[in-house]
């Protein structure tokens, strides 16, 4: 079952059904279905984790409690088939909450000013506008960029001072499963049902690890690999 509070609770059921010795049954867990990550599972089994089924009795209950007795009074006060849950019911929350800021917001116009110029090389380099005598250049209409671009056109510009300063990027985290989600319905427009479906027959065929999850550890395995890849095609001196 999933190394998660629902595989451990179907575990501890299948334990519970099935009854004798408690000691002889052991849990098999794992986040990547790799041939390393199941040799060390099985090498260190370990026993049914009841805080973990506990965890999923109490959100079982919290569901009952919130969907079971909050759904049958949207049904009566606004609509048949509304569901209202211990999630889904502060997600709709959030987002009434920010689509009233969305149309309260009163929108502002201002104008962005660019110059394209060009190097003593004939290199083209765009540039934008932001200071004016020292001061945030924001021109708010129409008749202000007119004359900025007016004022720009009849000038020559020269470059009196370059400052050069060596700037590094960090990667993204790995994927967790929110990000997942939102990566998905940006790039390819997937619901989050679409997503998960396809995540987990990516996962069942080892090509990810567990998609259900909120940490970003990358296992040791995994990091040896890539740290191997980069030796190999761009050298030591890329390896962080």
């Amino acid at each position: 079952t999933d190394p998660d509070r629902e595989g451990e609770a179907i575990a501890w059921h299948l334990q519970e059904s099935i009854g004798g010795d408690q000691t002889r049954y052991k849990r098999v867990v794992f986040n990547e279905i790799t041939k390393r990550a199941v040799e060390d599972a099985f090498s260190e089994p370990s026993e049914v984790d009841m805080r973990y089924v506990e965890a999923q009795q109490a959100r079982r209950f919290l569901d009952r409690v919130v969907g079971f007795m909050v759904s049958p009074l949207l049904w009566e006060k606004v609509a048949r088939g509304l569901s209202a849950g211990r999630v889904q019911s502060v997600a709709v929350r959030l987002v009434v909450e920010r689509e009233q800021e969305i149309r309260a917001f009163i929108p502002e116009e201002y104008w962005e000013v660019f110059a394209q110029l060009k190097t003593t090389s004939n290199d083209s380099v765009r540039f934008q506008v932001i200071k004016e005598g020292g001061n945030n250049f924001r021109p708010n209409n129409k008749a202000l960029t007119d004359a900025a671009l007016k004022l720009l056109k009849e000038n020559v510009f020269e470059v009196l001072r370059r400052d050069d300063r060596p700037t590094s990027s960090k990667p993204k985290p790995p994927l967790i499963t929110s990000t997942l989600q939102q990566a998905s319905s940006t790039r390819l427009g997937f619901g989050v049902k679409k997503t998960m479906l396809l995540a987990q027959r990516l996962y069942e065929a080892g090509y990810i690890t567990y998609m259900r999850t909120d940490s970003t550890h990358l296992s040791t395995e995994a990091l040896e690999s890539c740290r191997h890849y980069i030796h190999s095609n761009f050298g030591k001196d890329y390896l962080p």
